[in-house]
């Protein structure tokens, strides 16, 4: 079988890459292929089908409402991605698309462009940007579902797109005419979702029960070789930004000041957090910085328990996958698909979103158990292994590729 891959980008840039490259991976050694499609980047990986993405753009808010609307055309319908893509199914007669993160780079005009080839489409939902015009159901350090039932002139309202105006009214006015012109609903065949969360918000916000499935992300099992011991300190690893639930963190670390922690990862709230750790005198507390490779596998072996005290609707995070892939403990909070990865008191710990107190109770509790954290850890391998392995994600992912093409 030959699977026409689409995503923005084509290098390992967050969470819908990583789960591209490794789908990709699961698929070919099997014998199938997999052909990309993405934006032109230079950080892309190598393709032999290049010359055929779609030329690069950046979507910068400082250009204002005049910078906004030139790249309106690009954002809306670029005929530049329909015609490529024409040309790369026309190239590679493709039995299969299956469609990532298209939304802004690429535009939904590659999907007109896939079914005038006759190519059935897939698509894996990895944020809420068919429901949400931000992607994130999130705004001024709020969960948000203002844009329900065709309401989406809220995103103009709140300004929920880089705090512009312009950009704001842009992804609002997009959401419409998708919604109008039936863009996903008439020619995506099925929609998976990583989390029942997902899938559940969904379909409350219209889309069909019948074209949306679930089907958890696959990890690389053999890529990971876990540890149950620990070198004495917990983690987060992540981006550092809003949403993730990191004000809360730190005030649950300052309750429970015995916890040594170490904080992995940059974005925009690198700063304010250093700030918070030295003003409020927490010395259990280490940034360590972004890290990848050898650097990220040992800090991540070496931890007795990783924690994600997200309070935004995460979706399905693959740090909690690495975490059980590592025989790690997870302390999590109850938000979007997060609860779904961990079985309370088996492989981890709950607390309530943004409930410092709790998540400090949390952190005391395992952290004064380091015999539980391993029980746990070893539980959540186990748990991996038998829900995540490439095997099971395979039988899944081929099982909606067959029925889609029928």
């Amino acid at each position: 079988m030959r699977v026409l891959a689409a995503n923005k980008f084509y290098f390992i840039r967050g969470g819908a890459e990583r789960y591209l490259f490794e789908l990709a991976r699961i698929l070919e050694v099997r014998g199938h292929s997999v052909v990309p499609f993405a934006m032109e980047h230079p950080m892309n990986e190598e393709s032999e089908h290049a010359d055929l993405f779609v030329s690069h753009v950046r979507f910068d808010a400082r250009r204002g409402i005049g910078g906004c609307f030139r790249t309106a055309a690009r954002v809306i319908h670029s005929v530049e991605a329909r015609r490529k893509i024409e040309a790369l199914v026309r190239r590679t007669r493709p039995d299969v698309a299956h469609l990532h993160n298209i939304a802004h780079q690429l535009s939904p005009s590659i999907i007109y462009g896939l079914r005038a080839e006759g190519v059935p489409i897939v698509q894996t939902l990895h944020d809420h940007k068919l429901i949400c015009p931000n992607y994130q159901m999130f705004v001024h350090g709020q969960p948000c579902e203002r844009c329900a039932e065709w309401r989406y002139y809220n995103a103009c309202v709140h300004r929920c797109m880089h705090g512009s105006v312009a950009w704001s009214a842009l992804v609002a006015f997009e959401a419409y005419a998708r919604k109008l012109m039936g863009t996903y609903s008439k020619h995506v065949s099925v929609f998976i979702a990583p989390s029942q969360s997902l899938r559940e918000r969904m379909i409350a916000h219209g889309v069909e029960p019948g074209k949306i499935v679930h089907l958890p992300y696959a990890i690389a099992l053999d890529r990971y070789e876990p540890r149950f011991e620990s070198d004495g300190y917990a983690v987060y690893v992540g981006r550092l930004s809003v949403g993730k639930g990191l004000e809360t963190l730190l005030e649950a670390l300052a309750l429970s000041p015995g916890v040594v922690f170490k904080v992995i990862g940059d974005g925009p709230l690198a700063g304010d957090l250093r700030a918070t750790v030295e003003q409020r005198g927490l010395r259990n507390v280490e940034f360590v910085g972004y890290r990848t490779g050898k650097e990220l596998r040992t800090l991540l072996r070496g931890a007795q328990f990783v924690v994600m005290p997200s309070e935004c609707f995460e979706n399905s995070p693959l740090a909690v996958y690495e975490a059980c892939a590592y025989g790690k403990a997870v302390v999590g909070s109850t938000m979007g698909g997060i609860p779904e990865l961990i079985e309370e008191g088996e492989t981890g710990l709950l607390f309530a979103s943004g409930d410092a107190g709790e998540l400090a109770s949390a952190l005391a509790t395992l952290w004064n158990d380091p015999e539980r954290s391993i029980r746990m850890g070893k539980e959540a391998r186990l748990r991996a292994e038998r829900e995540y392995g490439p095997d099971h994600h395979y039988e899944r992912i081929m099982s909606i590729y067959e029925r889609v093409m029928q």
